[in-house]
C-alpha cells in the first residue's frame, strides 16, 4: 500500500497570524507589537492562553505560534500543551497536532522560526514520564514515517524532526524495538534521497541507532558506503561526525584523507583528535601525519600542526622521543623509511614551534671525555637517533647559537660511529639487522653534515670510509651517503674512483694472484706441517681445485663469455669458501689471524657491495667521462655479473652496467641485450622493474631510434651472435585454451612490435604498481622531452591510465605532475589528436571496465583546460584545430554515435576560438556548420551548432561553463552520481598539489 501523502491545508487564523508577524518583524513598529506581546505573556498577572482561545485548536496554534519566537519560554508552554492534552484527549489533541506540526513542516531549512517550532514540539513529545513509552510519541513518529511528500522541504522537515525527538529523548533513554526497527527502515529509505539536506538529516536520524561493534549493522554499512560514495561533502562531513568510532569504523574514517574536497579533509581530521592516539594503529598514526603535513591545503596542514598534533604531544606529556617511538613501525625495511620520512616532517613542525633550550634538554647528551656531546651508546636506539640528527639539521639550518653543543668534533663522532659499528653482531636477526643499518644510515648523514675545514677529521673520515666499506655489511642507501661524503674529501675524479676501485678490489678478491691462502706456498706448508694425512689431501685438493677454476675464469673472460666465465666464478666462489673454512684454525692456532670481531661478510654481501660501491660513484653528476681504471672494473667486475643467478646481484649488475653504459656506447649493445631480454621473459617483479627502468633510460639517452635498430638485431640473432643466418620455418600449431601457451602466444607477438607499444600494453595489464610506475614514468620522460611526439598512441595509454579510477595514487599523482609540465612546456597541442579517440574509449567501454565510472563530459572539459591557450594566432590555436576535428566527428559518425554527437555538440561553444585574422579557418567553420544545420540532426544537436555558428561569427558571447552547468543543474539532479576521485582530481591538474 503506498503511503500517504501530507497534504498542504489552509492555514488556520493563527497560523495566518503567526505568518503575518513573522513578516511585520522586518519594521520597528512590528518589533515592538512583538516585545509588547512577550511581556504580556510572561506576566504572572495575565490570563492564561487556555481561557483567551475558544477552543483547543485555537489555544494549541496559539502555544506554537508565541514558541516560535521565545525559546527561553519553551519549559512553560510545555506545560501549557500538557494540561491542554489533559482536558482535550489523546486522539483529539493528536489530530490537532499533527495538523500543526503539517504546517511547520513546510517551512524551507532556513526558516529559524519553524526550527524553533519544531525544537518545542520535540521537547513536548519526550516530556511525558512513563515506564514505556507514551502513545503521544509513538503515534507520532508512526505519522512521521509513514507520512511521503514531493517537497524536499517536508521530507527534509521529517527526518529533522526525527532527529530532534532523538536528540531530547537524552543519553540513557531506550525505544521499542518495533519503533527503532521503523525509524531505521525509513531513514534508510531517506538516506538515499535525491535532495543532500534530507539525506544529512537521516544521517544524523540513524546516529543513535547504530551498532558500531557490529561490521554487518545496516546503519554502519550505510555509514561506509555513502562515506565514501555520497555526491555531498557536507553529508560526508555529517557522517564523519556521527560514526561511532572503533577498530572497525576508522579505516573508513580515515580514507576521507584522500577526499576530494578540503573540507571534508579537514573535518576529518578536526573529529578524529578527539579520538585517543594510543588507539591508532602504528600505521594509522603514520597515515594521518603522512597525509596530513604533505596535503596541498593550507588549511588542513595547518589543522594538522595547530590541532592534531598537539593533542598528541600532550598524550606523551611533551616526550618528544616517545612521541617518535609511537610512529616506529619496523616490520620492513620500506615502512622503517617511511617512518623516517614522516618522523623528520612532524619533528620540523614541532622544533618551529618549540624553544631551543627544551629541545636541547630532551636530547641526553654524554659528558665522556673520549666522547664528549654524543649520546652514549647504551641508550642509542632508532627513535633516539633519528631525534638527535633532526635536531642537529635543525639547529644548524637556522643557524642557532645551540648547534654547536648538539654534535662533537668530527674525529669524535668518527671514533662514536666506530664503535658503534663494532655493535654489529653476527648473530643478528633480520628486524635486529634492519634497525642497525637504520641507525648506521642516520650516523653516515650526521656525518655528510659536517664541516671539512679540520685536516685531522678529514684524515679520520676518510680512514672510517675506507674501513666502514670493505669490514662492515652496508644497505645500498648507507653506501649512497658514504660516496657523497668522499665527493666532498676527493674532489679530483681520478683519485676518487682509484680509492673505491682498491676497495672494490679487495673486498670482491679481484686480485686473486695475491691471495696468500692459496698461492703462499710457504705459509701453506708451515700450516699443513702438523696435520694428519687426510686433512692435507683435502686442503691440497682444494687448492689445486682453486687454480684451475681461475685458469678457467680467466680464459673465458678473455674471450668474453660471461655466462660461463660467471659460472666458473660462482663455483669458485663455492671451493674458496670451503678452503677458508678448513684453514682458517690453522691460521688462528699459529697467530697469524685473530677472530674478527665484526661478522664475516658472504661472498653475496661482498659482492652486492662492490656492485653498490660501483654504481654509486659513476652515477652522480660529478661524473662525466669514464677513466681508464672505471672501464677495467666493467670488465673484470661488472660484466661477469651480468648473468648472475642470484636476483640481487643480477638487478644490481644491471643497473651499474646501464650506468656505464651511459658514458661509453660500447657497453649499450652488451646492456641492452641482457635488459631487452629480461623485460619480456623475467617473472622476477623487481628484475623487470629494473630492466624496463633501464631500457627507458637508454631511450632517453640514446634515442628511440638507435635502440629499435638494436632490438631488431637481437630479433634477428644478429646482436652477438656468432651463429650464421637462419630462417624461421612455418609450423601450423594447435590452439586451444591453455594459459602457459597463451601466455607464450602473447609473448612472441611482443617481439615483433616496437618496445613502446609494448610497454604501453604492459602498463595495462601487470598488476604489480613497481612496473606500471616505473613505465608510466619513462613514458611521460620521453614524451617531455619529444621523443614520441609523433606517437599519439602512447599519449592515448597515460591518458586512460590517468582516467582509470582503479589507478594507484602515486601514478595518478606522477600523471598529474606530467600534465602539468606538458602545459608549462608549451607542449599541449600533443593531447589534441588524443581528445577524440580517449573519449570514443571512455563511452564505448564494457560495463565491467573501470573506465565505466568515468563521466564523459570531465574528459572532455579536462582537455579543453589543458588546451586553453593565453597568446595564439588563428594557426597555431590548438582549440581552432579541436572545433574542426568536433565537426567533421559529428558529419560522420552522427548515426553511429549519436551520443558523443551530442556532447562534442553541446561542448563546441566551450572552446576559445580564434578567427581573427584568420580567414581560411573562419570560412572552414562556417561552412562545416552551415552544412550540419542543413542536415537532419536532432533539434538540440542543431541549437548548439547555430550557437558555435554565431560564436565564430563574433555576434554572440556564450555564458560560462559554470553558469550553463547550474542551468541545467535541475535536469541532472535525478541521476546525479559520483565522479570518481581521479576524474575530478583532473579538474584541478592546473593547480600544484604537493
Amino acid at each position: 500500500m503506498p503511503k500517504p501523502k501530507a497534504k498542504a491545508k489552509p492555514k488556520s487564523k493563527a497560523a495566518t497570524a503567526a505568518a503575518s508577524k513573522k513578516e511585520a518583524t522586518k519594521n520597528n513598529n512590528a518589533v515592538s507589537a512583538e516585545k509588547e506581546n512577550e511581556m504580556e505573556i510572561s506576566d504572572p498577572t495575565s490570563v492564561p492562553i487556555r481561557e483567551q482561545c475558544r477552543g483547543g485548536a485555537e489555544s494549541m496554534y496559539t502555544i506554537m505560534r508565541h514558541a516560535e519566537f521565545k525559546e527561553s519560554l519553551h519549559k512553560r508552554y510545555e506545560k501549557e500543551l500538557q494540561q491542554l492534552y489533559s482536558r482535550m484527549g489523546h486522539q483529539e489533541f493528536l489530530n490537532t497536532f499533527i495538523n500543526v506540526l503539517k504546517t511547520v513542516l513546510e517551512a524551507e531549512e532556513s526558516n529559524e522560526n519553524g526550527n524553533k517550532a519544531l525544537s518545542f514540539c520535540a521537547k513536548f513529545v519526550t516530556s511525558f514520564e512513563s515506564e514505556k513509552t507514551h502513545p503521544m510519541m509513538t503515534e507520532t513518529f508512526h505519522w512521521l514515517l509513514t507520512t511521503y511528500s514531493s517537497s524536499p522541504y517536508v521530507r527534509y522537515r521529517i527526518c529533522y524532526f526525527v532527529n530532534l525527538i532523538l536528540e531530547k529523548l537524552g543519553p540513557n533513554a531506550a525505544l521499542d524495538d518495533t519503533q527503532c526497527d521503523e525509524i531505521l527502515e525509513t531513514m534508510l529509505e531517506r538516506v538515499k534521497d535525491v535532495s543532500a539536506g534530507v539525506r544529512k538529516q537521516a544521517v544524523l536520524a540513524m546516529q543513535r541507532l547504530q551498532i558500531p561493534d557490529n561490521p554487518v549493522d545496516p546503519v554502519v554499512c550505510a555509514y561506509q558506503f555513502h562515506l565514501s560514495a555520497d555526491p555531498s561533502s557536507s553529508v560526508r562531513q555529517c557522517i564523519i561526525t556521527c560514526m561511532g568510532r572503533n577498530y572497525i569504523t576508522v579505516p573508513y574514517i580515515l580514507q576521507r584523507l584522500w577526499d576530494v574536497d578540503e573540507k571534508v579533509r579537514r573535518h576529518t581530521y578536526v573529529n578524529m583528535c578527539n579520538y585517543p592516539v594510543r588507539a591508532y594503529k602504528v600505521a594509522q598514526r603514520l597515515t594521518l601525519l603522512e597525509q596530513g603535513l604533505n596535503d596541498s591545503s593550507a588549511n588542513v596542514k595547518k589543522t594538522v600542526v595547530n590541532i592534531m598534533l598537539k593533542a598528541w604531544i600532550e598524550s606523551y606529556q611533551q616526550n618528544y622521543v616517545a612521541l617518535i617511538a609511537a610512529l616506529k613501525l619496523d616490520s620492513s625495511e620500506e615502512e622503517l623509511m617511511r617512518f623516517r620520512s614522516v618522523t623528520k616532517q612532524m619533528l620540523r613542525e614541532i622544533f618551529e614551534q618549540t624553544d631551543n633550550q627544551q629541545l636541547m634538554a630532551q636530547l641526553p647528551l654524554g659528558d665522556d671525555c673520549e666522547l664528549h656531546r654524543c649520546v652514549p651508546l647504551e641508550c642509542l636506539n632508532v627513535e633516539l637517533l633519528l631525534y638527535w640528527q633532526c635536531l642537529a639539521d635543525y639547529l644548524e639550518s637556522t643557524q642557532a647559537d645551540e648547534s654547536d653543543q648538539v654534535l662533537p668534533e668530527l674525529s669524535v663522532f668518527c671514533t662514536y660511529v666506530n664503535k658503534f659499528c663494532e655493535s654489529q653482531k653476527p648473530d643478528m636477526d633480520k628486524f635486529a639487522q634492519i634497525e642497525f643499518q637504520n641507525m648506521l644510515l642516520s650516523l653516515v648523514e650526521i656525518l655528510d653534515s659536517y664541516d671539512l675545514g679540520d685536516e685531522i677529521g678529514r684524515s679520520n673520515m676518510k680512514t672510517l670510509i675506507k674501513n666502514l666499506l670493505k669490514d662492515c655489511l652496508l644497505d645500498h642507501k648507507i653506501v649512497r651517503v658514504l660516496v657523497r661524503c668522499m665527493e666532498k674529501l676527493i674532489p679530483d675524479l681520478n683519485d676518487r674512483m682509484q680509492f673505491f676501485i682498491e676497495i672494490i678490489y679487495e673486498t670482491c678478491d679481484l686480485n686473486t694472484k695475491q691471495n696468500e691462502l692459496v698461492h703462499d706456498r710457504n705459509l701453506i706448508s708451515k700450516l699443513l706441517d702438523d696435520l694428519d694425512t687426510p686433512s692435507k689431501m683435502k686442503i691440497s685438493s682444494l687448492k689445486v681445485k682453486i687454480l684451475e677454476l681461475e685458469e678457467q675464469e680467466d680464459n673465458f673472460g678473455r674471450q668474453k663469455e660471461y655466462i660461463q666465465a660467471q659460472s666458473v666464478n660462482e663455483e669458485k666462489m663455492a671451493v674458496t669458501e670451503e678452503y677458508t673454512e678448513l684453514i682458517k684454525p690453522l691460521l688462528v692456532k699459529h697467530g697469524f689471524l685473530d677472530m674478527p670481531a665484526r661478522p664475516k661478510l658472504s661472498n653475496k654481501e661482498r659482492v652486492l657491495k662492490g656492485l653498490f660501491t660501483s654504481y654509486y660513484m659513476v652515477a652522480s653528476p660529478h661524473v662525466q667521462k669514464l677513466t681508464p681504471s672505471i672501464c677495467k672494473l666493467y670488465k673484470d667486475f661488472i660484466c661477469r655479473h651480468l648473468h648472475s643467478s642470484d636476483v640481487d646481484i643480477f638487478e644490481w649488475a644491471i643497473k651499474c652496467g646501464n650506468a656505464y653504459s651511459m658514458f661509453y656506447e660500447a657497453y649499450t649493445k652488451t646492456v641492452f641485450q641482457v635488459v631487452y631480454q629480461q623485460f619480456y621473459k623475467s617473472k622476477e617483479v623487481r628484475v623487470c622493474e629494473t630492466s624496463v627502468s633501464c631500457l627507458l633510460e637508454l631511450m632517453d639517452h640514446y634515442g628511440i631510434d638507435y635502440i629499435d635498430k638494436l632490438s631488431r638485431k637481437i630479433g634477428a640473432g644478429g646482436l652477438g651472435s656468432k651463429t650464421s643466418n637462419r630462417r624461421q620455418l612455418y609450423t601450423v600449431q594447435d590452439t586451444y585454451d591453455g594459459e602457459e601457451d597463451g601466455d607464450q602466444t602473447v609473448q612472441n607477438s611482443e617481439h615483433s612490435v616496437d618496445i613502446i607499444m609494448a610497454m604501453g600494453r604492459y602498463m595495462e595489464m601487470v598488476a604489480d604498481k613497481g612496473v606500471s610506475l616505473a613505465i608510466v614514468r619513462g613514458l611521460c620522460r620521453l614524451v617531455l622531452r619529444g621523443h614520441i611526439d609523433d606517437r599519439p598512441e602512447v599519449l592515448e595509454q597515460l591518458l586512460k591510465r590517468y582516467f582509470n579510477p582503479n589507478a594507484e595514487p602515486i601514478i595518478s599523482q606522477v600523471l598529474g605532475m606530467f600534465f602539468e609540465n606538458l602545459v608549462r612546456l608549451k607542449k599541449q597541442a600533443l593531447l589534441q589528436p588524443c581528445l577524440l579517440p580517449t573519449l570514443w574509449t571512455v563511452m564505448n567501454c564494457s560495463f565491467d571496465s573501470p573506465l565505466n565510472a568515468v563521466q564523459p563530459d570531465y574528459v572532455v572539459k579536462f582537455f579543453i583546460d589543458l588546451t586553453t591557450q593565453e597568446a595564439s594566432s588563428p594557426k597555431s590555436n590548438i582549440h581552432n584545430r579541436i572545433a574542426l576535428s568536433f565537426l567533421h566527428y559529428i558529419q560522420n559518425y552522427f548515426t553511429e554515435r549519436r551520443e558523443m554527437c551530442r556532447l562534442l555538440a553541446k561542448e563546441l561553444t566551450n572552446l576559445t576560438v580564434n578567427v581573427l585574422n584568420g580567414l581560411e579557418v573562419k570560412t572552414e567553420m562556417l561552412e562545416m556548420a552551415d552544412k550540419l544545420i542543413t542536415s537532419e540532426l536532432e533539434p538540440r544537436v542543431v541549437k548548439n551548432i547555430q550557437v558555435f555558428k554565431t560564436m565564430v561569427d563574433g555576434s554572440f558571447n556564450p555564458p560560462s561553463r559554470e553558469a550553463r552547468d547550474l542551468l541545467d543543474s535541475d535536469e541532472e539532479c535525478d541521476t546525479a552520481t559520483v565522479a570518481s576521485e581521479n576524474v575530478v582530481q583532473s579538474e584541478q591538474v592546473l593547480k600544484h598539489r604537493q
